[in-house]
């Protein structure tokens, strides 16, 4: 007579047969329950954390008081103020980061463009008048001194004529270029010194410097009223 053998396995109840199959379920499953908690914590760390927008995140940032304060430069090297878009030279500008350098250089080219405009109107302007009057003052050629003689008329009056036109278009002619090149230097003269990108870059370090300011802490004296077992009190606080 054969006896069978009896599970003593902790997954087999007392008096039942042994059975290797449930061994290897109940290890399955625990494989299986671990992969996929290992899966669930790759997953969440391979997921990255939520991302403010960008505005939101700019918004959150910014002190208070800071959009009506910053300035702004626009695609034509134009700087402008706060949400009311206030014009803002570039003179201005360096005088608020302080770049008495650039203050100078400013200046030294506004008082060129000037001199230069100013150079250039009165050459073009003396240069017409001058023209003018050579033209005008040339002689006629339908005179009486000139229509008496043929030898006066193509020997003394159409070369007199001849030159006084000519001179005076050379002059109103010489006038204008040398007004045009003036102007043209003139224009070049820009007092705004930087071009937008060096702009930009000033820009952005005042606004850092205007965020810090707004952000930094007010300085003075505070007073706190603390309550004790033996009565209250006022506790001073020195914020510098």
């Amino acid at each position: 007579m054969q006896r069978r053998a009896e599970c003593t396995g902790p997954d087999a109840a007392p008096g039942t047969n042994f059975s290797p199959f449930g061994y290897g379920a109940g290890l399955m499953k625990l494989a299986t329950a671990l992969l996929l908690a290992s899966l669930r914590v790759f997953a969440q760390e391979m997921t990255p954390p939520p991302v403010m927008a960008a505005e939101d995140a700019e918004v959150a940032q910014v002190p208070t008081g800071f959009l009506d304060q910053a300035l702004k430069v626009d695609v034509k090297n134009r700087i402008t103020e706060g949400k009311a878009g206030t014009l803002v030279t570039h003179r201005q500008l360096y005088e608020r980061t302080g770049r008495i350098d650039l203050v100078t250089q400013s200046d030294n080219r506004a008082a060129r463009r000037l001199w230069l405009a100013i150079s250039a109107g009165v050459v073009a302007g003396a240069a017409g008048i001058v023209g003018g009057v050579l033209i005008a003052t040339a002689p006629r050629l339908n005179t009486v001194e000139c229509e008496s003689d043929v030898r006066v008329y193509n020997d003394v009056c159409v070369p007199r004529a001849a030159q006084h036109n000519v001179a005076g278009t050379a002059v109103i002619a010489t006038g204008v270029v040398t007004g045009l090149l003036l102007g043209t230097l003139a224009f070049w003269s820009d007092p705004d010194v930087l071009t937008r990108d060096q702009t930009l870059a000033l820009v952005s370090g005042y606004n850092s410097q205007l965020a810090k300011r707004l952000r930094a802490k007010p300085q003075g004296l505070k007073l706190l009223p603390v309550v004790t077992p033996d009565g209250a009190v006022l506790s001073a606080a020195l914020r510098f």
